[in-house]
């Protein structure tokens, strides 16, 4: 090698750490890509002057640890990029990016950090996919970005390999509450030994949180937790802001307007508008409001009521508390994780068979589905010798009414068991207004014989019928975790499916949510099966989550609950709907001109 080569390539490992900070390197030098909101604009740090302090703490030699607890669309994951764009380019050295899954690790590759080495000049450095002929210079991959002095590696938490034999300065758990918790130890701990080799090392832990003291939350626990403070324009009295705290600044709003919306200050009770808010925003800082645990430990909470980005106003704000309302329990839990970036506390316990059954209701004579539902979906569980089926009707706001549930007795591979089945699914049900109701979708089991069964039943009727593969321990995700038209089956997270029916069947009154039970479906047996599991908070590692735990061996009407469930989910899907309400809502058009 020659001299000249031989120093361009060392001295980026040994130069003095640079005179300018990370955010200050973003403002001179990102752009956002075309795609995004900000259409290819340059980054300016006053459009979330929240950012700059969690951008810097990044590169602070003091700091061994930044965690950012935050709401969805607040910039968390982009100061992330920032930072790394800054490390390329000045401070180079191994870096470790680990998401929940390879394929969001390929998606992040594929979408921030392409992006940004396309559009940022000084991050050139970074070698391309082929070295040049005869080169001896390593390659760069989908998920290993080359460049002098180190290396950015991406990777999924799914195995313990993703942990294991490799040493790095900086290591990222990005949407860490989605981690696989994996039997070598908590991903935590595995990640933060990544960089201990190092007198300087750094981990990021950065998501929405999902439950109180879940994977986040405890890391936050830990750090000394800074929230931004703002000033009261009237009085001068400074504190962070909440959502209904009446020491902090709180949101108030008259009726169901959103329009009316306001920040009230604690101390003098004057009331501000979004301009007053976004001012306030603009002139606070953070501050630290714990002693840290760790040494170097730094943690910022990003509520989405601080955020600059987007639509984000006061009245949007109360506009999706509203709805979120409207629309029951798990909207309500939805809107503490993702917009006031709370952990969600569970407080429920178990649900007794006994008690279900002062609840049960008369639908009415003649009649199988009553006012309030909208659509119709069926769950299927295959057994060995039978088909377990189940129909629920959908009205707005999640609440649900149990139609019909049964047995289709025989071999389920066997034609004439399967065209029984088909049968029972274009059964037409009798809705009050008159109408016949169809089963618009229906999600099928497969795990027993999925080609011959499942599989075989999905290909016969595209888009109505889906096999369907229950995977649990992922609470917190998404329902529908994957869905292929081409590639059965979809993948359904019952654990979340199975919460939304416990929530329903918590509730002590109807609506939104709600989970209603006829009395002539629901005998002894169908209230045991919905009451075969209950959920428990478990510690590991200092780390809550929940499981679901077993307590009666016969569980097919839970099951067969959540199938329909999904079912309705992934005709949402299908039909291009943003939300499942939404769809509902035309469906009720349709349905009230039928019966008009």
């Amino acid at each position: 090698m020659r001299v000249d080569a031989l120093i361009a390539a060392v001295m980026p490992s040994v130069a003095p750490p640079p005179s300018f900070t990370v955010s200050e390197w973003t403002a001179a030098n990102r752009r956002l890509p075309a795609s995004s909101a900000s259409r290819g604009a340059r980054w300016s740090n006053e459009t979330a002057p929240y950012l700059i302090d969690i951008m810097n703490a990044t590169a602070d030699p003091t700091v061994r640890k930044v965690v950012i607890e935050g709401a969805s669309q607040t910039g968390k994951s982009e100061s992330a990029l920032n930072a790394v764009g800054f490390f390329i380019a000045h401070d180079p050295s191994s870096i470790l990016w680990m998401l929940p899954g390879f394929e969001d690790a390929k998606r992040r590759s594929r979408g921030g950090i392409s992006d940004m080495l396309r559009t940022t000049p000084s991050l050139k450095v970074v070698r391309g996919r082929r070295a040049p002929r005869g080169s001896h210079e390593a390659e760069s991959t989908l998920l290993e970005k080359v460049f002098p002095g180190g290396s950015l590696i991406l990777a999924g938490s799914g195995t313990p390999n993703s942990y294991a034999g490799m040493s790095v300065r900086r290591a990222i758990a990005d949407e860490f509450d989605r981690f696989a918790i994996l039997a070598e130890g908590d991903p935590a701990t595995l990640l933060t030994n990544r960089t201990s080799s190092f007198y300087d090392g750094l981990v990021m832990f950065i998501s929405t949180p999902v439950l109180v003291d879940g994977p986040i939350d405890a890391q936050f626990k830990t750090t000394d937790q800074r929230r931004w403070f703002v000033s009261c324009p009237n009085c001068g009295h400074q504190t962070w802001l909440a959502w209904s705290d009446p020491e902090r600044f709180r949101v108030v709003y008259e009726g169901k307007d959103p329009d009316t919306a306001r920040l009230e200050c604690p101390q003098c009770h004057a009331q501000h508008d979004e301009v007053a808010r976004r001012r306030m925003i603009a002139a606070g800082a953070w501050r630290p409001t714990a002693t840290p645990v760790e040494p170097g430990a730094r943690g910022f909470h990003l509520p989405a009521l601080i955020s600059l980005l987007g639509d984000v106003t006061l009245p949007r704000l109360v506009q999706k508390w509203l709805a979120a309302r409207a629309n029951g329990p798990s909207a309500l839990r939805a809107f503490l994780n993702t917009i006031l970036a709370e952990g969600w506390e569970d407080r429920g316990g178990r649900v007794e068979p006994h008690a279900l059954a002062t609840r049960l209701e008369d639908y009415g004579l003649d009649v199988d589905a009553p006012r309030g539902v909208i659509c119709l979906t069926a769950g299927v569980d295959v057994q060995l010798d039978r088909f377990e089926v189940q129909v629920i009707g959908w009205g707005r706001g999640g609440e649900s009414w149990v139609i019909d549930a049964h047995v289709i007795p025989g071999d389920p591979s066997q034609p004439h068991v399967q065209a029984a089945l088909f049968a029972a699914l274009d059964e037409k049900y009798r809705h009050t207004s008159g109408v016949a109701l169809l089963i618009l979708a229906t999600c099928v089991d497969s795990g027993y014989l999925p080609e011959k069964v499942a599989y075989a039943l999905a290909a016969r009727r595209p888009r109505r019928v889906f096999a369907i593969k229950g995977i649990g321990g992922r609470f917190g995700e998404p329902s529908i975790l994957k869905y292929d038209t081409t590639k059965p089956p979809a993948l359904l997270n019952v654990d979340g499916l199975k919460l939304e029916i416990a929530l329903g069947l918590e509730m002590a009154a109807p609506g939104p949510g709600y989970m209603h039970l006829s009395r002539r479906v629901c005998d002894e047996d169908y209230l045991s099966q919905i009451c075969s599991e209950h959920r428990e908070k478990r510690w590991r590692s200092g780390v809550a989550t929940l499981v679901w735990v077993q307590d009666r061996a016969d569980n097919h009407a839970l099951d067969t609950a959540g199938y329909a469930r999904g079912a309705l989910k992934l005709l949402a899907r299908i039909s291009g709907a943003r939300s499942e309400d939404s769809m509902l809502s035309r469906m009720a058009t349709h349905l009230t001109e039928a019966a008009s």
